[in-house]
């Protein structure tokens, strides 16, 4: 027996005893014709009862399950309804439990104790569907659009330099971590690396062979590459300090919505 059956058990003989009038034998014979329904039969009519509340609290658990489920406004509405079906089938079992109980054909006492234990499976159904339906439509009332997730994004700060000029190759990744900094054109100095939430940055120095023109940086954002292009200008090769992470910060700049803004300069890093 598990432990809800136990408890009603527990507490329906706890209310016989209280209240032995309330499920006394009444007077044989039925008001209309005075027969007697025999006992195989209310015995199979309890049993009846009995499956149509097992299966009240089947789909009771799915109403629920299907409630706390929900994260759009329509799965919420769906398990609402759900929910309601429930609560007016133990409302109805219930109040149908209730007139059976009245009648005079309950006359063994266990039989009336039988109906009393159903009765209240019945109630108790009909109170979690309630709780159910009152959560369903919370979530109907306050379900708002979940917005989209920013796309990851890269960008070279500035976007284009001379040779052994500095550069800070910008990741914006709001899901992941951001990995494999990459340019056939960039030397990356990896001390530099600075991390502000979905922002990561990196130093590099351009390389003092790369020929002038356009060149490839890759990044990854977990598993998502990204690429983007910066320029190598013909200017007169110049020697730089290796950059430090306070130097990319200040050359990472990040739009509201997660997008990348370049020619950053010495602002700070803002994100929105």
């Amino acid at each position: 027996m598990g432990l809800l059956s136990r408890a009603v058990l527990i507490g329906v003989s706890a209310a016989v005893l209280a209240a032995p009038a309330a499920l006394a034998t009444p007077a044989t014979g039925t008001p209309e014709t005075g027969a007697e329904q025999p006992q195989s039969d209310v015995k199979e009519r309890i049993a009846k009862y009995k499956k149509r509340v097992e299966q009240i609290e089947a789909d009771l658990k799915d109403a629920v399950k299907a409630v706390d489920a929900a994260t759009s406004k329509a799965e919420a509405q769906k398990a609402k309804a759900a929910a309601e079906k429930v609560k007016a089938a133990a409302d109805a079992l219930d109040k149908e439990l209730q007139a059976f109980l009245d009648s005079p054909d309950l006359k063994e006492h266990q039989d009336r104790i039988a109906v009393g234990q159903v009765m209240h499976r019945a109630h108790e159904a009909s109170k979690a569907a309630d709780a159910a339906i009152t959560k369903a439509q919370k979530k109907i009332d306050d379900d708002q659009p979940t917005p989209p997730v920013p796309a990851a994004d890269i960008a070279v700060e500035p976007q284009s330099a001379g040779r052994g000029g500095i550069v800070a190759i910008v990741v914006f990744c709001p899901e992941g971590k951001v990995s494999n900094f990459a340019s056939d054109a960039l030397n990356i100095v990896a001390e530099s690396r600075f991390e502000d939430g979905p922002i990561t940055a990196i130093g590099a120095i351009v390389k003092e062979d790369a020929a002038p023109g356009k060149h490839t940086v890759t990044a990854s954002c977990d598993s998502q590459k990204l690429t983007t292009s910066f320029t190598v200008t013909a200017d007169a090769p110049v020697q730089s300090k290796p950059p430090t992470s306070d130097d990319v910060r200040r050359k990472s700049v990040v739009k509201p919505k997660g997008k990348i803004e370049t020619g950053g300069g010495a602002t700070a890093l803002q994100t929105v």
